[in-house]
């Protein structure tokens, strides 16, 4: 995997339709790079013998970060960005040639995540309601190219509702009985009323912001640089209503150091105070989501990124990557690396709003689209007790495979009263059962716009517009070629196995207030009107 900053050419093309031509013809050696073509060196990699059993139980680590494409480390080909401890992970342990996040967008991902159920089966199908959110996209702060469409007003669920409901078991709790003490560390986003909180949820210690996003630092702080998106009407409101203060101890109390280093702290002291017995932690950042804003240390160090924005956002990646390197060198110190069983992704991928160029790419669409550049995201595992380093993993996996996974290593079993959409991957990364993941289904579904992978096909069906979009992964691994009028049979087939699929689903809990038109190849004036998009509702 030394060549990983290799022949990277295409990505860095912005995505004018000039640029998108030759994004189609994406190397093999690219590819590979983004964990979708296995090597032969990998293929010898991923048939190594894992290491032998330690008979204590594992220590579990999620680290989530927030908006994170695949393409925004360094480990998936990107020579602008370095992140050394966050590629580490997959390199001293496991890759998978195609990682999916639960969902397009964060609450619901993080919901999927910590059930290992599909969202749809709970009713978590979007976003916590949040009344002002409306002001972000109603014209207050920018009326963009294509204004939202606003729905009729609904009733708003009773605030203890208004998040993951409280039949649902995390997995904090699912691990407490098993001796785990657990702790939750930043972003929750799964409802903010007293019964609905982390610590009602499974989670012993939590420490963080009980919504969906935060300010890193001040604006007016001159330590740290803040580019602000005069396009996005979510930025705008997000500068109106977000703070630095995170909860702690019963109560929101302003945060001591740039955000995501505050984080860290925080993540190493809970290991510090846990690390006699086993425990769980979910380290859920929230960089890189906007605001950008990056300590001016991390910014000068990007000298060769030309563009402040994209510098500012590279820059707020490469603090993340320093502090899940500040855990693993806690983890290292201590001596509990060896039976440390790691998570590694994204709860969706980059973000359309942000500007930055070749982001996501080769991947089209971006968060909020069920394109691969929405779901296909970085997902890496490390045990070093008993995953070999450099593992490629073929097939695909889900952050709904955490939870049963995590399950399994910690000696449990699932739940038998409820059915759950995520699979234990041990066997695949341990080697016992490397090419258990490659037949596999997967859905998703947002109101009227839905998507499955199946096996190689990937589908998608939309009413806003009206559209079906057919590909087939194995051949086509960046969706350029729509195959739905020339293969209607094969549509009818994915229907069919999707409806059954959507009969274990419930009504959304709540409703949506708005729908936002996603263009799925860019956001350059010159582009044009005959592009793909789809209608995002929330």
């Amino acid at each position: 995997m030394g060549k990983d900053n290799q022949n990277n050419t295409p990505f860095l093309r912005d995505r004018r339709r000039g640029g998108l031509r030759q994004v189609i013809a994406v190397s093999t050696a690219a590819l590979t790079l983004l964990g979708c073509a296995p090597s032969e060196e990998q293929d010898g990699a991923a048939l190594s013998p894992p290491r032998a059993d330690l008979e204590s139980k594992p220590n579990i680590i999620v680290i989530l970060a927030d908006d994170l494409g695949h393409y925004d480390l360094s480990i998936s080909g990107n020579v602008m960005v370095r992140t050394p401890n966050i590629d580490s992970i997959g390199r001293d342990g496991a890759r998978f040639q195609a990682g999916y996040a639960g969902d397009a967008v964060c609450a619901p991902s993080r919901a999927s995540l910590l059930t290992g159920r599909d969202f749809s089966r709970f009713g978590f199908e979007w976003l916590p309601h949040l009344p002002g959110f409306i002001r972000a996209r109603d014209g207050t702060y920018v009326t963009e190219q294509h204004p939202a469409v606003l729905l009729p007003p609904a009733p708003p669920p009773p605030k203890e509702r208004n998040g993951l409901p409280d039949s649902e078991i995390t997995l904090a709790s699912a691990l407490k009985p098993l001796g785990y003490h657990t702790g939750l560390v930043g972003k929750w986003h799964l409802g903010t009323s007293k019964p609905l909180l982390p610590i009602n949820r499974g989670f012993d210690e939590f420490i963080g912001f009980p919504g969906g996003a935060s300010l890193y630092a001040s604006p007016d702080d001159p330590s740290v640089k803040t580019v602000k998106l005069p396009w996005s009407g979510i930025d705008g409101y997000l500068y109106d209503n977000l703070t630095t203060k995170v909860w702690r101890n019963g109560e929101m109390v302003p945060a001591t150091k740039y955000m995501t280093e505050e984080l860290g702290d925080e993540a190493v002291g809970f290991i510090d105070r846990n690390k006699a017995s086993p425990f769980f932690l979910y380290l859920s950042f929230n960089a890189p989501h906007n605001p950008i804003q990056a300590p001016i240390s991390d910014y000068d160090k990007l000298g060769h990124v030309k563009n402040e924005r994209t510098r500012t956002y590279y820059a707020m990646i490469e603090n993340l990557d320093a502090q899940v390197g500040r855990v693993l060198e806690k983890l290292k110190k201590d001596g509990l690396e060896e039976n440390t069983l790691i998570f590694f992704t994204s709860d969706n991928g980059g973000a359309s709003y942000h500007h930055i160029p070749a982001e996501n790419l080769p991947w089209r669409g971006w968060k909020t689209s069920y394109f691969e550049g929405g779901l296909n995201v970085p997902y890496l595992v490390r045990w070093p007790a008993k995953v070999s380093p450099g593992t490629i993993i073929p097939g695909m996996t889900s952050s709904l495979d955490i939870f049963p996974t995590a399950l399994a290593a910690a000696g449990g079993a699932l739940p038998a009263d409820r059915e759950y959409d995520g699979v234990n991957i041990l066997p695949a990364i341990t080697g016992a059962e490397p090419d258990s993941l490659i037949d596999r289904t997967l859905y998703w579904r947002k109101g009227d716009y839905r998507a499955m992978r199946h096996g190689q096909w990937k589908l998608q069906t939309a009413k806003y517009p009206n559209r079906v979009w057919l590909y087939d992964l194995e051949n086509d691994p960046t969706e350029r070629f729509n195959l739905a009028d020339t293969m209607p049979e094969k549509v009818a087939e994915l229907r069919a196995i999707y409806d059954k699929q959507e009969e274990k689903y419930v009504a959304p809990a709540w409703q949506p207030v708005a729908r936002t038109r996603v263009d799925i190849d860019g956001y350059f004036e010159d582009i044009g009107d005959d592009v793909d998009y789809v209608y995002w509702a929330n």
